[in-house]
């Protein structure tokens, strides 16, 4: 159980600095052809594109702020988020700000991994591969469709029925199958 506030919390970088940051991290390797999706004013999404071995991929990284103030509410309702005051927990601008700079800071991890070459981009990214005739990512694509089929290939690879290797999945993931 988490006793402190999250990554990034009391942040008062703006979301519009946090994504310059993004976008000059992406650049810096490879990225082409950055936009911004906007709603009410604010950012919502980053798509880009980056030259790989199969070609140009495209990705869109979302950052749904809604989420990110509901659970700078929760958080502070359960005592966790001492350094900010219920009002400023529950602002859409703080939340924005939020989002986006734990999002910074995920792409530097991630591009840091590049760096010392453990991972491909297209490893760090692929669930954010997006396909602009669907408008949907990759995830969201499998989210749809309940991961069909992968779990039933896994559980013939192993010998086992789908039910099973769904429980040893979800046992080993720690989801909950609903």
């Amino acid at each position: 159980m988490r006793k402190r506030g999250f990554k990034n919390y009391t942040t008062q970088i703006d979301a519009e600095k946090s994504i310059m940051e993004i976008e000059y991290i992406l650049v810096k390797f490879g990225a082409t052809n950055i936009l911004k999706d906007y709603d009410a004013s604010r950012p919502i999404a980053i798509h880009f594109v980056v030259d790989t071995t199969f070609g140009p991929m495209p990705f869109k990284l979302p950052m749904d702020v809604m989420q990110v103030r509901q659970v700078l509410i929760n958080e502070k309702k359960a005592g966790r988020l001492r350094s900010i005051s219920r009002i400023k927990a529950a602002s859409i601008d703080h939340a924005c700000r939020v989002g986006w700079r734990i999002i910074k800071d995920w792409i530097d991890a991630q591009i840091a991994l590049l760096e010392i070459e453990m991972v491909k981009v297209e490893q760090l990214f692929l669930p954010y591969l997006y396909d602009s005739k669907t408008q949907k990512t990759f995830f969201e694509t499998l989210e749809e469709g309940k991961f069909a089929g992968l779990l039933t290939d896994m559980a013939e690879k192993l010998g086992k029925t789908e039910d099973e290797t769904k429980k040893k999945f979800n046992d080993e993931t720690n989801v909950i199958d609903v």
